[in-house]
């Protein structure tokens, strides 16, 4: 039998509204930034030469050692920043799941808080907290450290920077996956003789899984197009596709150069997150075969 509703062509007209949005302000933007990057440079003359068509932008590009670099090290900076994320974000989660639920409240209300602020403000705010005379080092210098520690304008600051930005979306998602394990299960392997540590391997660690990937997603993609971060508390080495983009079109004004960056850095996003989804894939049949075991 054929539902009703695929039997009736009219509810497809819901669906106008939507493709008109992705149409008009997704696949037009990605249209134009693809034909941004076939026109030849202009120089000083202009933005590029219209009417040109080349692919000798992304020829240049990867020609050029400097440019495999920043390819390499935005790859390798968000794989990083999103594992640091989710060990910080999934131990926290942890720990705010297990409160009564007015402390509860309050944790997640001290989680969402730093992102009412402008992102601009939140990393001023780090920069006068990681510098030579900020708290940190008056903290390592109290506990007897010899000498400032450098935290900014360095690899650690740009880590730094990132994890503060992205954790609260990692650390919510991963309490919602926590709330929905039900806690009887939990209950009834401690019964069964099962330790803290064992009752946490065989239900919570599995259970938590379609959450842990989801908030490993979202996070890849922002680390991904790690911008405020690696600009403001990196140093020059420090240098990430999305920095890229903006150095090539506006310091540069080189801007069928910085299209190219661009269209390379989506590229980026299609193939990590298609591994992404083939790791949670993998990481889901292992729960389903955990749940067929047991």
């Amino acid at each position: 039998m054929v539902p009703p509703e695929r039997r009736n062509p009219w509810h497809l007209l819901l669906l106008v509204p939507a493709v008109l949005l992705l149409a008009v302000f997704f696949a037009g933007p990605m249209l134009l930034l693809l034909r941004v990057s076939l026109f030849a440079p202009a120089g000083s003359r202009g933005f590029y030469q219209p009417g040109t068509w080349t692919i000798g932008n992304y020829a240049g590009l990867f020609t050029d050692g400097y440019f495999r670099e920043v390819l390499t090290f935005t790859l390798l900076f968000a794989a990083g920043v999103t594992l640091l994320v989710l060990v910080v974000a999934y131990l926290l989660a942890l720990f705010i799941h297990s409160l009564p639920p007015r402390q509860k409240a309050l944790a997640l209300a001290a989680v969402v808080l730093p992102k009412l602020a402008s992102m601009l403000v939140a990393v001023c705010g780090l920069q006068a907290l990681l510098s030579g005379a900020g708290p940190v080092n008056e903290l390592l210098l109290a506990l007897g450290r010899a000498g400032p520690v450098q935290l900014t304008r360095n690899l650690a600051g740009a880590v730094i920077g990132e994890t503060y930005l992205l954790l609260p979306y990692a650390v919510l998602l991963l309490v919602v996956a926590l709330g929905r394990i039900d806690p009887a299960l939990l209950a009834a392997a401690r019964g069964l003789g099962a330790s803290p540590w064992g009752a946490f391997r065989r239900v919570t660690l599995p259970l938590s899984l379609p959450g842990l990937a989801a908030a490993g997603q979202l996070t890849l993609v922002w680390a991904l197009g790690a911008f405020v971060g690696p600009l403001l508390l990196g140093g020059p080495e420090e240098t990430t596709l999305a920095v890229e983009v903006h150095r090539q079109a506006v310091e540069n004004n080189r801007w069928p150069a910085g299209a190219a960056v661009a269209v390379v850095l989506i590229a980026a996003f299609v193939l990590t997150l298609t591994a992404w989804a083939a790791l949670a894939r993998a990481l889901t049949w292992g729960k389903r075969s955990w749940k067929a075991d047991a």
